[in-house]
């Protein structure tokens, strides 16, 4: 059975030809899922860093000025 399919896939190259764009279409829907993974997960990091940051602390101008 498998002989028989591959004597008819050589003599006939329409099949694979059919099956390219399909195969081009998975490729770049891959490559788009794999990059709109890596840009959430590159967000979450970045959300996740800015909220364990410790506040600064905050200084009033009159702490700052000197006396006159």
């Amino acid at each position: 059975m498998s002989s028989l399919f591959l004597a008819l896939a050589r003599e006939n190259p329409w099949p694979g030809i059919a099956l390219a764009p399909l195969n081009l279409i998975v490729a770049v829907s891959l490559v788009g899922v794999s990059l709109l993974l890596g840009i959430t997960i590159s967000v979450l990091a970045w959300v996740h860093a800015l909220a364990d940051r410790a506040p600064a602390p905050v200084r009033h101008a009159a702490n700052r000025r000197g006396f006159a």
